[in-house]
């Protein structure tokens, strides 16, 4: 039998984050752009990439960009209030994950997302 893998979080909570960032993407990435989903497992953890080829961030801002109320791209600041990435950062260490980001101004970011996975050789370790 295959090995399971096994990631826990809260149903609702996870998909409020998958919802922030991937709109996000699609916020700040140009028509005709390109948003790229990806995911790989290592022995410890599940790993997904969340990449855009859009505006990018500066530096400054991404010093700040999981702080609350923080925008730093104020062209949308209409669209949200600056509370999206501080709460996603935030479910995702209660699920004890963690969230990275790369970014390049005019080339793109990339939101790297960790979580802690469980091995299970056997059906019955799940029950």
């Amino acid at each position: 039998m295959e090995d399971r893998l096994i990631v826990n979080f809260d149903e609702n909570l996870m998909e409020l984050v998958w919802i922030n960032l991937i709109s996000n993407s699609i916020k700040f990435t140009p028509n005709g752009g390109k948003i790229i989903l990806s995911q790989y497992c290592t022995k410890s953890e599940v790993v997904v990439c969340i990449h855009d080829n859009g505006c990018g961030m500066s530096e400054e801002t991404i010093k700040h960009i999981f702080d609350k109320f923080y925008q730093g791209d104020t062209s949308h600041s209409m669209e949200g209030n600056g509370l999206g990435l501080a709460l996603v950062k935030r479910i995702l260490e209660i699920h004890d994950g963690s969230i990275e980001v790369e970014s390049k101004l005019n080339e793109g970011t990339t939101f790297t997302i960790k979580f802690p996975i469980n091995m299970l050789n056997e059906v019955d370790d799940v029950l």
